[in-house]
């Protein structure tokens, strides 16, 4: 019965997500860490409604919630309002997650050569060091919709964080997947190096984009998300069974389906909606995931979180003054741009999730609080200091935005009217070739 409850209880959260389309109205938080907290709360380690063995139960539906949303993220990946990323943008987002990630990774890797921490070996303490790179390297395009909704924002900062957050997530996926590789599954009987195993993710994640491509030529109506979501539990079941890194595997689907489908802007506002709906589940199922007892019982990894922590605002501060550098139009915002840059999502919480599930026990869990401490850094600092920074740049001004659109009450019933209008099986009459390419 308690787990009857709980599903019930995350498909009402899902229906509420669903009624936030695509994040416009940003409703609550940001980096949704309340729902990280209500999923603490409720879980195992605090008010004990939900028990261990229930949310372990769920684990395929986590694997499942996970991909999904990686699979929005590369479908979507490279661009920002509707609009192609600028090159100049684009690389210096993958730029400045490297550098943050590298940063923390550096920082991580020093601490544990000075001083070992009880139950983690070498080979475990790199893993910890690349997994906190991993965990801290994005920056959320959330934090942008927050203050947009809020105040009338325009101006070439705002578009420039825009375009950096919309870049900077195929860092730590691709890393999220190299890291899997090097640390293969044992019960696996395939025998591969780590080359091998990530060129294994790439085309798995590519020759699933591509037939799905190829399915949704004869497909329409109801179809199109029959093959969405087939294929995608075909690559999510894949990449577990062998211990690749989901979701490595489905963004890239995402981006070779992208690539490939003459109907991505179609697919793109058709799944786009899904992503809170599936967003809120994920991130409560995280917090009750989350287990603080390893830091409780060895100081240790609470000095290391905390130096994870500051060595991601070391590295969003070194970007701030790498984007000052390169682009001019950022030189006004002074020495403490990089400070808006810390605020982080679901990319980093998905991030902590994975490991947390492949690697359990001390590694896997700090990751995880890694990933949670992050997001509350960035909810604490970076909120309120993109606020204060777009007003007085000029960009920011307290006229209410424009009224949203209302959002439909069955979100399958739009996505079956979007589909039938962009199908090419018949073609749409109201659709222009424009839309379609």
């Amino acid at each position: 019965m308690s787990a009857i409850a709980l599903l019930m209880g995350l498909l009402l959260l899902s229906y509420v997500g669903s009624l936030i389309i695509g994040g416009r109205t940003a409703r609550g938080l940001p980096s949704g860490v309340e729902f990280i907290g209500l999923g603490f709360a409720v879980g195992p380690h605090a008010l004990g409604l939900v028990e261990r063995s229930m949310i372990n139960e769920f684990e395929p539906l986590v694997q499942v919630a996970l991909g999904w949303l990686a699979f929005v993220v590369g479908l979507d990946f490279g661009r920002a309002g509707g609009r192609r990323v600028r090159a100049k943008p684009m690389v210096l987002g993958m730029f400045c997650a490297v550098l943050t990630g590298g940063t923390v990774a550096f920082a991580v890797n020093r601490m544990l050569a000075s001083y070992p921490i009880a139950g983690i070996d070498a080979s475990g303490g790199l893993l910890l060091a690349a997994g906190a790179g991993v965990v801290t390297a994005e920056t959320t395009r959330f934090v942008v919709q927050w203050v947009a909704v809020r105040l009338k924002v325009q101006g070439p900062v705002s578009d420039l964080l825009v375009e950096i957050a919309a870049a900077d997530d195929l860092a730590p996926l691709v890393a999220a997947g190299a890291i899997f590789a090097f640390v293969p599954k044992a019960d696996v009987s395939l025998s591969l190096h780590a080359g091998g195993w990530f060129l294994l993710s790439l085309s798995l994640g590519g020759l699933i984009g591509t037939v799905t491509a190829l399915l949704l030529r004869e497909a329409e109506g109801y179809a199109v998300w029959g093959a969405l979501i087939g294929t995608l539990l075909l690559g999510v079941g894949t990449s577990t069974r062998f211990g690749l890194c989901t979701i490595f595997v489905t963004f890239v689907m995402g981006i070779a389906l992208a690539g490939i489908s003459p109907h991505r802007r179609a697919l793109r506002r058709m799944v786009s909606p899904t992503e809170r709906a599936v967003l809120y589940p994920m991130l409560l199922l995280a917090g009750a995931h989350l287990d603080a007892r390893p830091l409780l019982e060895d100081r240790m990894l609470v000095a290391l979180v905390a130096l994870v922590l500051i060595g991601r605002i070391v590295g969003k501060l070194l970007s701030g003054f790498v984007l000052r550098a390169v682009v001019p139009a950022a030189r006004p915002a002074g020495p403490l741009f990089g400070i808006v840059l810390l605020s982080s999502g679901p990319v980093s919480v998905s991030c902590g999730f994975v490991f947390a599930l492949r690697f359990p026990g001390r590694i896997g869990d700090t990751l995880l609080v890694c990933a949670a401490a992050s997001a509350v850094l960035g909810e604490l600092v970076s909120t309120y200091a993109l606020k204060n920074l777009l007003t007085q740049l000029g960009e920011a001004t307290t006229a209410a935005p424009e009224a949203p659109p209302p959002a439909p009450a069955i979100p399958e019933a739009a996505a079956e009217a979007l589909v039938h209008t962009t199908s090419t099986i018949p073609p749409a009459p109201t659709s222009s070739a424009g839309e379609l390419s």
